[in-house]
């Protein structure tokens, strides 16, 4: 754990070397223990630092091998993760169509899942491609829909009750 915050501090200062390195050295660690899902999860940070670095070929390597694992878990968060990181990859990248794919995948896994905050990042991410693609009324209704979703959800958690503590 401190070590992959390690490597997402590296990445912050642009230590990109560092970075991989840190994450490189977590995979490995997840291997060596057996623990698939931060396997996953540390290839899809490898992923990041690839996109950082305008690595595109690299990132995708990584999201794709981060997602096969997820689906080899049969975990659906992972999954939409997963896809989540290869649609932004292929944004970083101008292609919208095939983002859009993605982030529909993540959309559909999330809908199934009923993830709300899941949810709300593929309409963020399908917005912004439509909107890269200059389809300015479909990504008009993509953010409306993320909207509407944090609208409801801010409103779940206004009406969830307060605790006090004994001093309050």
């Amino acid at each position: 754990m401190a070590l992959s915050s390690l490597g997402h501090v590296y990445t912050a200062i642009g230590d990109y070397p560092n970075a991989l390195a840190s994450h490189k050295q977590c995979v490995l660690l997840a291997k060596q223990s057996k623990d698939q899902l931060s396997e996953a999860r540390e290839l899809g940070n490898m992923g990041a630092v690839y996109i950082a670095m305008g690595d595109f070929e690299n990132a995708v390597q990584c999201h794709e091998q981060h997602l096969g694992i997820a689906k080899a878990l049969e975990n659906k968060r992972e999954e939409a993760r997963a896809y989540s990181n290869l649609g932004s990859a292929y944004h970083y990248h101008r292609n919208f169509d095939k983002a859009m794919s993605y982030h529909t995948h993540v959309l559909e896994l999330a809908q199934e899942l009923e993830e709300k905050s899941i949810e709300m990042r593929a309409y963020a991410g399908l917005g912004h491609a439509a909107r890269c693609m200059q389809d300015l009324e479909r990504a008009k209704q993509y953010h409306e829909q993320q909207l509407s979703i944090a609208e409801g959800v801010r409103i779940t958690y206004a009406s969830q009750p307060t605790f006090q503590t004994a001093a309050g």
